[in-house]
């Protein structure tokens, strides 16, 4: 029985070295770097002086966590630089409408209301804001958007999300008849020196290799659905 049981015992140990192997490699910043790289180098920034002109801007929603319990405003998170590049433009007088999309999946507020909050607190006035606030993934915020804006007779949009997103959510708004142009932001790769070396393992890098690893799936998916 021993004999019978080894083969597995080999196969299970060494199933759990790979998986710590891997593990260990997307905690570290060389390869969240190079994760990120491989989805942010195709969508770099423009100066805002050579950004075009457009009918609309569109925030993709992923900017909050949520309405917390002691506070009226939602708790913002790492892609909260989708809010700040976006009234960046609208100040730049780059589109006069600004359309928020992101729906609810927990029974609390749609995330365009928690993100209107903020883009009314930043001076953005409210008869420049649309909300989108049924859709619940990247594809339902292209459709869903889409219903909005051709009622507006919005053709050319600003396409505001993270950088590493833009590959899945670009093609999904010019399917909707949109003409796009990417704004990218929330960037991953600092520029600075990182405060312990990039070959050790850190939550951040962690957290960076999820998100990438995530969106190379949510495409491939999306692709297989023939949404792209």
């Amino acid at each position: 029985m021993a004999l019978l049981l080894w083969p597995r015992r080999r196969t299970s140990a060494s199933l759990l070295g790979i998986s710590m192997v891997w593990l260990y490699a997307c905690s570290t910043a060389l390869v969240a770097d190079f994760l990120m790289a491989s989805l942010e180098d195709d969508f770099r920034p423009k100066a805002m002086s050579v950004v075009p002109k457009a009918d609309a801007i569109v925030v993709l929603g992923g900017a909050t966590r949520g309405d917390t319990y002691w506070s009226s405003m939602a708790d913002l998170n790492a892609a909260a630089d989708r809010l700040t590049h976006a009234v960046s433009l609208y100040k730049a007088k780059k589109a006069p409408l600004v359309l928020l999309s992101g729906g609810s999946t927990t029974g609390s507020r749609p995330e365009a209301e928690q993100l209107r909050d903020y883009m009314v607190l930043m001076g953005l006035p409210d008869r420049a804001l649309l909300m989108e606030r049924q859709s619940l993934d990247t594809q339902q915020n292209a459709r869903y958007s889409a219903l909005i804006l051709q009622g507006r007779d919005v053709r050319r949009i600003l396409l505001v999300t993270s950088a590493y997103h833009m590959s899945r959510a670009v093609p999904l708004f010019e399917r909707q008849g949109f003409e796009v142009i990417p704004a990218p932001t929330d960037y991953q790769r600092l520029v600075g020196k990182p405060a312990v070396p990039r070959w050790l393992p850190t939550a951040d890098d962690l957290w960076r290799s999820t998100a990438a690893i995530k969106e190379y799936v949510g495409f491939h998916y999306y692709r297989s659905q023939g949404w792209l």
